[in-house]
């Protein structure tokens, strides 16, 4: 084939044009840059949009002749520009999280192929930008803040018994405050939390059902409510919960939430970053405080003896209760029966 012109013509043809070709791979894509134009915060089973922005610093003279980006298994999604030469690009990523986290970098693989689809090169790339994902709210909750309204209301300085799963009342002693010696105000059917100290077991007996003396001028304690976060199977749900009431009540300034949890700088802190970084515990984190002169509501999975532990820290100096998360979706069922 090259014992005439034609035959070194054709060689130096196919030469050049695979030297062209190659000429098109030496745009580099590390050049290309990627960013989320926004931190983004948002809630778990949630469809968000990330908008995102494509670009190069220096549009270069050689385009990249099929560029693709590709984002991995959460998003399904690609997006393709032929000969790109580091013009801006925005994106709208549509996305549900279905876990919760602090996510700081986007991973985005890179492509772009030669002109004949010869030859193919890639750049593992990052889009760099805090991401906060939240529990997911709880509208129901809000059903739930008279509830513990009257539980704050009801709780006097001192009382040293808290509630447990399935109503079951645990003493933990007497306390060094003692209890106020208020006239009653009304009696009334006994309620989830209310202190067994304050029931009248006389009139109970006659009536066939719990019968609760109301005191007047029932002196309010500070109210703080902890998320008690053992390891359990029902820790996000209860998580969730725990949000909700924090979330609806902020406003009403009802009480000090504290995080008891893993992955966490202080149990007060409760910020969103705090909620969407927390993990389950097995040991309890070192730090935790030992509150005194406090009325402390604490929400957790299921009553633990690491949690009866702790408790048995407080009883001296102050009031507790306890719900699980049983307790509440038993609550909550209960007012939506009412309701309905």
């Amino acid at each position: 084939i090259f014992n005439n012109n034609a035959g070194w013509s054709l060689w130096f043809l196919l030469t050049l044009l695979l030297l062209l070709d190659a000429v098109f791979l030496l745009p580099s894509l590390k050049k290309v840059q990627i960013i989320l134009e926004e931190s983004i915060q948002a809630e778990t089973h949630t469809e968000i949009t990330l908008p995102l922005q494509v670009f190069k610093y220096r549009p270069t003279l050689l385009p990249l002749v099929d560029f693709t980006l590709q984002f991995d298994d959460r998003f399904k999604e690609s997006h393709h520009s032929a000969f790109y030469r580091g013009n801006l690009i925005r994106l709208q990523l549509p996305w549900t999280p279905k876990e919760r986290g602090i996510y700081e970098e986007l991973p985005v693989q890179l492509y772009s192929q030669d002109l004949f689809g010869f030859f193919e090169k890639s750049y593992a790339a990052v889009a760099k930008q805090s991401i906060l994902i939240l529990p997911k709210l709880a509208p129901e909750v809000v059903t739930l803040l008279p509830f513990f309204k009257q539980q704050v209301r009801s709780q006097s300085h001192g009382e040293p018994n808290f509630s447990i799963r399935q109503f079951r009342q645990y003493q933990l002693g007497d306390s060094s405050h003692g209890e106020p010696n208020f006239s009653i105000r009304q009696f009334r059917q006994y309620q989830l939390g209310d202190s067994l100290k304050n029931i009248d077991w006389k009139l109970s007996s006659k009536q066939q059902e719990l019968i609760y003396r109301e005191r007047e001028h029932e002196e309010e304690q500070d109210i703080v409510l902890l998320f008690w976060g053992e390891d359990h199977p029902a820790f996000e749900e209860t998580l969730t919960l725990f949000y909700s009431i924090h979330y609806f009540s902020q406003n009403q300034r009802l009480f000090q939430p504290l995080l008891i949890g893993d992955g966490l700088t202080s149990p007060y802190q409760t910020d969103a970053a705090a909620y969407a970084q927390i993990l389950p515990f097995e040991k309890v984190p070192e730090g935790v405080p030992l509150l005194t002169g406090s009325h402390l509501v604490f929400i957790t999975p299921v009553f633990t003896p690491q949690l009866e532990d702790y408790l048995s820290q407080l009883e001296a100096k102050n009031s507790c209760q306890v719900f699980t998360y049983a307790d509440l979706m038993r609550q909550l069922n209960k007012l939506e029966e009412a309701v309905g």
